[in-house]
């Protein structure tokens, strides 16, 4: 990877997840620095004083340093940041951890901290005395230096998942074949789909959570769970703890190479909003960018990509009574090739070897009813426009199961 041009001012990284540092990037003498910044569910009290950078995860904590121009989003897919990290070449990358004997064990999540090191960065390890040693793996690499700091531990949110979402997780479970190696995402939708999983199944994803913690109580989790990021929550962490679950770093969760060998790998990602052509967006809604791309464009093309695999979008068909199926997505986070179906409370829509007009129609049939008429109407006049330019007309189409 050829790097950037020098900078002016050195970089500090921040790997992503829930466990953040907590300690300001100030440790390089004192001198003004930029930061490269991951996925950030919880604020730290550094974001407010002054700070100029980049993020590859818009949202969360993010929001505001986004909005105020501090911090610029760069849009890249998980598995991209090793390479984006090797072309920034920060000069430090700080990292939570905790003291295990004579060694220093990662605090929880892995993510990208080992490609910042290995993308030439000085490793610093934040060490909260207060914290539990999960049982995550050794921290590897020259550790520069040691400090010390105190993390927020928030209490698990647990959002109960409403009708719609329960729906949508029956029809999802339905779709599973036997002996499934399950990816899923984060939120209220994700947690009750996996919570409802009726089959053994594998587990291959970005997070480990509380609800695959109750995967395996049910006695549904086969192996080992693998994921990069470890979600709050004792269920989870206790997984970990007992060797149930293995934390491995995104080189490895979220590589095409090691989920093209997982046994029928069923991606099962939400989405802001879905367009007529079957493309997802997950970034950007009502013109405001509230997301980053993350592993979803990762494990859908994975899994789109397996002979043996299957891409799920599963969305509530309305957001604030707001049709999520659009004509067109704002920004396409992942390519309608990289989707196999979409399901909604009101069904599922099979894309695979459907043509864009069947895809339009077989997606309006699982909208809203409210939004069903404009958005088909939209579909025809995509259809005739096409026509007049030669592309085809719009077929009969067959309906969404």
């Amino acid at each position: 990877m050829r790097p950037l041009p020098r900078r002016a001012r050195p970089l500090v990284a921040y790997p992503d997840g829930p466990d953040v540092a907590a300690s300001p990037p100030s440790h390089l003498g004192g001198e003004p620095c930029d930061v490269f910044l991951g996925w950030m569910p919880e604020p730290r009290d550094w974001l407010d004083g002054p700070l100029t950078g980049w993020t590859h995860m818009a949202g969360y904590a993010l929001r505001d340093v986004i909005a105020d121009g501090r911090v610029r989003y760069v849009p890249t897919r998980l598995s991209g940041v090793p390479a984006l990290l090797a072309a920034l070449q920060p000069d430090v990358v700080i990292v939570p951890g905790v003291q295990r004997g004579l060694e220093l064990a990662y605090a929880g999540s892995i993510g990208w901290a080992p490609a910042a090191v290995a993308a030439g960065a000085q490793l610093v390890v934040e060490i909260d005395e207060d914290a539990d040693d999960v049982g995550a793996p050794l921290i590897e690499g020259p550790v520069h230096r040691t400090v010390t700091g105190t993390r927020p531990r928030p209490e698990p949110v647990v959002v109960p998942p409403g009708p719609e979402d329960l729906q949508i997780a029956e029809l999802v479970v339905d779709l599973l074949p036997r002996g499934a190696t399950l990816q899923f995402g984060i939120g209220a939708l994700a947690d009750a789909i996996v919570r409802a999983v009726d089959r053994p199944v594998q587990v291959w994803s970005g997070f480990v959570s509380d609800a695959v913690a109750v995967l395996a109580e049910r006695g549904f989790l086969q192996g080992q769970a693998v994921g990069a990021y470890l979600l709050p929550g004792a269920p989870a962490a206790d997984l970990v703890r007992t060797g149930a679950a293995r934390l491995v770093p995104i080189t490895e969760s979220h590589a095409a190479e090691l989920l093209a060998r997982q046994p029928r790998l069923v991606a099962v990602n939400t989405a802001l909003q879905v367009g007529l052509d079957g493309s997802v967006g997950v970034e950007r809604t009502n013109g405001k960018l509230v997301a980053g791309i993350g592993g979803h464009a990762d494990f859908c093309g994975a899994a789109a990509r397996a002979t043996d695999g299957l891409s799920i979008v599963a969305v509530r068909a309305t957001h604030k009574d707001a049709s999520t199926i659009l004509p067109a997505v704002e920004t396409v986070s992942t390519p309608r090739c990289d989707v196999d179906i979409v399901v909604t409370e009101y069904g599922v829509a099979d894309l695979r070897g459907a043509d864009d007009a069947e895809r339009a129609a077989r997606l309006v049939e699982i909208a809203a009813p409210g939004h069903r008429a404009a958005l088909a109407a939209a579909a025809h006049g995509t259809a005739a426009a096409n026509a007049a330019t030669g592309t085809g007309a719009f077929p009969p189409p067959p309906l969404a199961r």
